[in-house]
């Protein structure tokens, strides 16, 4: 067996490049929806776009916790295999969609396959000593964020001067080389509990733990507001930057409008990189959970002035801090999460987690889509009460449960 730190740097980079393929791909979605498809009407335009970011959402919702609970009976590491390689073809397939209604087909099967991020997190807590387990999964959120921020550069850039349709096939590439590092550089795990004999297998898994621990419940339910404030602006985003450009003096849409998207996305991801480092480091000298309701009340205050900004600079620097804070609360999350469930069921524990989060992300982009009905800035309004929504609830279950997390306070 190697030494857990070399598997979890394979585990690290090859994440990281997923993330990154993902991200290339993604931000593109709304232009590729309106240019290469033809969808030209702006309201149809918009119900398309918050249809085929929350569907697979939902297909994720329902699938991970399967997924999860096969990781604890077979293999931690088939699932994020079968996650990146699943990515590549079902991605790459993208690239031949002629109508919105294959897309929408193609992302939901995507939603049924993928879940790279909850599979790492479950194969990493597994390996990692715990001493060193919110170390490690604060490192992997950070790597999260890095794909998240050099994804949408490179995608805008591919965008621009390749086209839309050529994401596609670039994700599908990265996926590939990334499930191959993982094939080459993790081990088989051996962290698995195999049905015992004559025992009848259980395809799905049982919740009922899960949902008799006070804990667990009241950080799902962060984990479901969170996700669903994270996602309401972002498919917008790319049209709400369109329509600045536009309101700006000149007046045109700028040339490598793909370009100046990815950028305002990566500086945030950037930022939320910088968050998981810090925050996996030094959580634990302040709180977990002290630092996961300053990171969401924080989170919520700085996502309001971006709905009163004049230009992408303006839009960039706020969510630069926005997501410092947001993506802080992640790590520290899964952090509680590992040290609250056992280790021979924490990818069914992952896995609801993932369901769960993923149901948020599901939810976010109908209202943001519903939202931009009224205008795209309202959009970030609508975020920031999610996560004020998500501190308050977190304050507030916290005290109640007290006794019981008292060795995390």
């Amino acid at each position: 067996m190697k030494n857990w730190k070399t598997t979890y740097a394979a585990i690290l980079i090859a994440e990281t490049m997923a993330i990154g393929g993902f991200s290339l791909s993604m931000p593109v979605i709304p232009w590729f929806l309106e240019e290469d498809i033809g969808v030209r009407d702006p309201q149809t335009l918009k119900i398309w776009v918050g249809a085929v970011q929350s569907l697979p959402a939902v297909m994720l919702a329902v699938f991970a916790p399967i997924w999860g609970h096969l990781a604890d009976v077979f293999s931690r590491r088939m699932m994020l295999l079968r996650a990146m390689f699943g990515g590549a073809v079902i991605v790459s397939l993208m690239y031949f969609v002629q109508s919105p209604w294959q897309l929408l087909l193609l992302r939901s099967v995507q939603g049924c396959f993928t879940g790279t991020i909850a599979a790492a997190t479950v194969l990493t807590a597994g390996i990692a000593p715990a001493s060193q387990v919110a170390f490690a999964l604060g490192l992997l959120q950070t790597g999260v964020a890095v794909g998240n921020s050099v994804g949408p550069l490179i995608g805008g850039l591919i965008s621009d001067f390749l086209g839309h349709r050529i994401a596609f096939l670039s994700t599908g590439f990265v996926l590939a080389v990334a499930g191959f590092i993982i094939l080459r550089g993790v081990e088989d795990d051996v962290h698995h509990t195999p049905p015992e004999p004559g025992k009848k297998f259980r395809f799905l898994p049982d919740v009922k733990p899960i949902l008799r621990s006070p804990v667990l419940i009241t950080l799902m339910t962060a984990s479901f507001t969170l996700q669903a404030s994270n996602t309401i602006a972002s498919p917008m985003l790319p049209l709400f930057l369109k329509e600045l450009a536009l309101q700006n003096p000149g007046g045109g849409v700028p040339q490598y409008l793909g370009s100046a998207a990815g950028l305002v996305l990566g500086i945030g991801a950037v930022s939320t990189a910088l968050a998981a480092v810090l925050v996996g480091k030094y959580s634990s000298r302040f709180g977990y959970w002290k630092t996961l309701i300053v990171c969401l009340f924080a989170g919520a205050f700085f996502t309001i002035p971006q709905a009163f900004v004049s230009s992408m600079a303006q839009l960039a620097v706020f969510r630069a801090v926005a997501s410092f804070f947001i993506g802080g609360a992640s790590p520290v999350l899964n952090a509680i999460i590992a040290v609250s469930a056992d280790k021979e069921h924490q990818g069914s524990v992952y896995g609801f987690n993932s369901s769960v989060s993923s149901a948020g992300g599901a939810l976010g982009p109908m209202i943001g889509s519903a939202v931009s009905m009224l205008n795209y800035r309202a959009v970030f309004l609508a975020a920031a009460a999610s996560l004020g929504m998500a501190g308050y609830g977190t304050l507030h279950r916290k005290r109640r449960i007290k006794p019981i997390i008292r060795h995390l306070v």
